[in-house]
């Protein structure tokens, strides 16, 4: 579950940030992106300490699948920030047009 929580932010930009980039909603492009950024940091901590709630009933505590959230959370933020890139050079070139 912590996962697909870490997850939830990339989806909501390729989404949203597409209607943004056609202009179909009221929010702008930097509004989404900004949500999108501030919920992935919040769902990445989240995330951390549903997984050392969960850890800490264990009879054998071993601290991997935290460092296993942590390096999710860093691939997701780092394929967020690859989304709004790509979604901000399909704007610019709709708005050459």
């Amino acid at each position: 579950m912590p996962i697909l929580l870490i997850l939830l932010p990339s989806l909501f930009q390729m989404i949203f940030g597409r209607k943004a980039v056609g202009e179909d909603i009221k929010l702008g492009f930097g509004a989404i992106c900004l949500i999108s950024f501030l919920s992935q940091i919040a769902v990445s901590f989240i995330a951390f300490f549903i997984m050392a709630k969960k850890l800490q009933n264990d009879h054998f505590v071993c601290g991997l699948p935290l460092l296993g959230i942590v390096m999710c959370s860093l691939f997701f933020t780092l394929c967020l920030f690859i989304i709004m890139i790509i979604q901000y050079f399909i704007k610019r070139s709709y708005e050459r047009k």
